[in-house]
């Protein structure tokens, strides 16, 4: 079975801000499925010709107030506001759409990985450490 390389309906979390929506999800990069967040028009939500504007969790950084890259978070937040049909001319617009994204830069980061839907379990393992009394449970997935 084939598994798109971004599906929306697959989401860990869903938030909205006026007229755009964030949406934590997976994208698949290099046959590996890694966290993402994707940004869309809220009227659109559901149109499948829509082109969504994507964070990955690499890039994540270029939008931290400690250690991101300003320029490049306001250069790619303008790209993103011309995508969405905002008013990318509008530097509140695009100020708001740069906050809306490092709002919601822990949710991103936070995203669990991906669990394939085909794999089915085979095994279940718990393992105690008999000096700590620690218990660690686990799943062994085909």
């Amino acid at each position: 079975m084939n598994t798109p390389d971004l599906d929306l309906t697959k989401r860990v979390w869903t938030k909205r801000r006026g007229s755009i929506i964030a949406i934590g999800t997976w994208l698949r990069q290099e046959q590996r499925f890694r966290p993402c967040m994707v940004i869309i028009p809220a009227d659109r939500e559901y149109d499948d010709r829509l082109t969504p504007c994507v964070v990955t969790v690499d890039k994540a950084w270029i939008w931290s107030e400690d250690v991101g890259d300003p320029i490049q978070a306001a250069h790619t937040a303008h790209q993103f506001a011309e995508i969405l049909g905002l008013a990318s001319h509008d530097k509140r617009t695009v100020i708001r759409l740069a906050m809306f994204i490092q709002d919601h830069l822990g949710d991103l980061l936070s995203i669990p990985p991906y669990q394939n839907p085909d794999q089915q379990t085979v095994a279940e393992i718990t393992m105690r450490n008999p000096d700590t009394g620690r218990t660690i449970e686990a799943e062994i997935r085909e």
